[in-house]
């Protein structure tokens, strides 16, 4: 059955099922937890295929922070089109909203994989896409304040700090198991990003 799916797939397909496999896996067992076996499992491919696309731990790794970036900028892009910048950011919360229960319950995928990586250079590559993605969310909100009529060094203060907040309250929610934590935050930052463009 694994096999008749294997070959089905375009060796491209096999690539991407395989890196969001192991981007589900290191965000549910951590990096240190993950094993070339659970990756295939979890996308259901010969573990023979892992080794032979990824064959050392540090390319699933970029892997995994690769699907995260391929998945996360075009969305922060497609927002750009919505509108007013009131509208956008309300976008933006309600997809952190529809993001809330799998944060509560296993954290944040990008936050993990970073903090759990080895220090060593192999993981450099892995680290500065993972850096990036967080340079890019910042950035987003930053825009968006900035366009909202915040002068720009203040607008990149805030931008900052409503990511800080709600990777701080995904932090505490998944440790408490509470999903209040993070929701009662996600609003809160809401209020705040609106009072920040109202005031201008």
């Amino acid at each position: 059955m694994v096999m008749a799916m294997a070959e089905k797939l375009k060796p491209e397909e096999k690539r991407q099922k395989l890196a969001r496999a192991a981007m589900n896996v290191i965000w549910r067992d951590g990096y240190h937890g993950a094993t070339i076996q659970s990756v295939a499992n979890e996308a259901g491919l010969p573990a023979g295929g892992v080794f032979y696309r990824f064959p050392k731990k540090h390319d699933l790794a970029q892997a995994a922070l690769e699907t995260m970036q391929g998945e996360f900028i075009p969305l922060l892009d497609s927002i750009k089109s919505k509108g007013a910048v009131g509208d956008r950011l309300s976008v933006f919360f309600d997809y952190l909203d529809a993001m809330t229960p799998r944060r509560v319950s296993h954290g944040c995928p990008l936050a993990r994989l970073m903090l759990d990586m080895p220090g060593d250079a192999d993981f450099d590559p892995a680290r500065k896409i993972g850096q990036g993605v967080f340079d890019a969310l910042i950035g987003w909100v930053t825009d968006q304040l900035r366009e909202g009529g915040l002068a720009a060094d203040r607008a990149a203060i805030e931008g900052r700090r409503i990511v800080l907040r709600w990777q701080g309250a995904i932090v505490l929610a998944h440790s408490m198991n509470d999903r209040a934590i993070l929701d009662d935050e996600i609003n809160d930052l809401r209020q705040t990003a609106d009072a920040l463009i109202a005031r201008t």
